[in-house]
């Protein structure tokens, strides 16, 4: 465990942002050094947020001063800046999704393992209070076995976006960007990888999923149901139907103030759950947790394991759409 963490950044988008305002209210983050393709971006980012400034993404790495790395780059970066950060001896919180498919995990895990750093990806969800109370009501049975699960996740970006997303050889869509959120909950709650995974995806002209639907089973008869999309409202919630009852959680995903958990046990009063917590504080729960598990190499949040068979299901769901990513590694 460490009582304070010297983080280094890199890219200065919007997520980066986010992160980067979570430090400030995290209670042993402290950000120290951003990196980014120009120096100018760099510098306008630490004027809001700190740290010093990098016209590149090596220069954070070589940084005595940074302990841990965010890396807040495209999908189609994080295999190689993976390896990167654990060569150059970092601890590190890799956005997701991990990487693009199975091989390119398997890949930068390999360096990880060998260079005996920290790795989690970074699902920040699963380091909410919120998420961390309904994984204690599941395991204490409230609502008996779990049998049936329903998410959703999806917005809607204008047609003509031009971000990376939007890039189908560069890993866009709906599955990756946001479904990739539902997957994982499902197998949090099911406690296990899923026999069967199947994706029905509307693939626009640009060739990414713009919005589809998807179905994991799993050992025990479990199933769960979800929906996703980039140009595409959804509801954004999730559903979990047991033997005894059912939780429902009206922001799965963010958690935010004021979005409640409820647990409805039949011959029971509904219980409420109001664990909302600001945008800033869920990703200072996030940095803590890695500060937290440092010593232990991987967070019981998000652990090695857990990414390796989020990658595998996503690469199963892409397969039954025809999902393919050209700049991916065996695509």
């Amino acid at each position: 465990m460490a009582d304070s963490l010297n983080w280094g950044i890199l890219a200065t988008g919007g997520i980066a942002r986010q992160f980067a305002a979570g430090l400030k209210v995290s209670k042993t983050g402290r950000l120290v050094a951003v990196g980014s393709r120009t120096l100018e971006s760099a510098s306008s980012f630490c004027e809001k947020f700190g740290g010093k400034p990098y016209g590149s993404y090596e220069d954070v790495l070589a940084d005595p001063e940074v302990q841990a790395i965010y890396i807040a780059l495209p999908h189609h970066m994080h295999m190689e800046w993976t390896i990167r950060c654990a060569q150059a001896g970092k601890a590190i919180l890799c956005e997701k999704p991990f990487t693009l498919n199975t091989a390119e995990a398997e890949k930068a895990l390999a360096a990880v393992k060998e260079a005996g750093v920290f790795f989690m990806e970074a699902f920040m969800y699963r380091c909410a209070p919120q998420t961390l109370k309904l994984k204690e009501l599941l395991d204490s049975g409230v609502i008996g076995k779990p049998e049936m699960m329903n998410a959703e996740f999806g917005f809607h970006a204008s047609e003509d976006w031009t971000n990376f997303r939007g890039v189908a050889a560069l890993g866009g869509g709906g599955l990756m960007d946001v479904g990739t959120y539902c997957v994982s909950l499902g197998r949090l709650v099911a406690g296990a990888e899923p026999e069967s995974a199947t994706y029905s995806a509307i693939i626009n002209e640009k060739g990414y999923d713009a919005s589809g639907s998807g179905c994991l089973r799993f050992p025990g008869g479990f199933t769960m149901h979800f929906g996703t999309g980039v140009h595409l409202d959804l509801k954004n919630d999730a559903r979990i139907y047991g033997s005894k009852g059912w939780i429902e959680i009206e922001n799965p995903w963010k958690c935010s103030k004021g979005s409640k958990m409820t647990v409805r046990v039949k011959g029971a009063e509904p219980e409420v759950y109001d664990l909302g917590i600001t945008n800033d504080e869920l990703y200072g729960y996030e940095a803590d947790a890695v500060a937290a598990f440092i010593d232990a190499r991987e967070c019981p949040y998000v652990t090695v394991a857990d990414t390796v068979g989020q990658m595998r299901t996503l690469d199963t769901l892409r397969a039954t759409t025809g999902l393919r990513f050209e700049s991916a590694l065996g695509e």
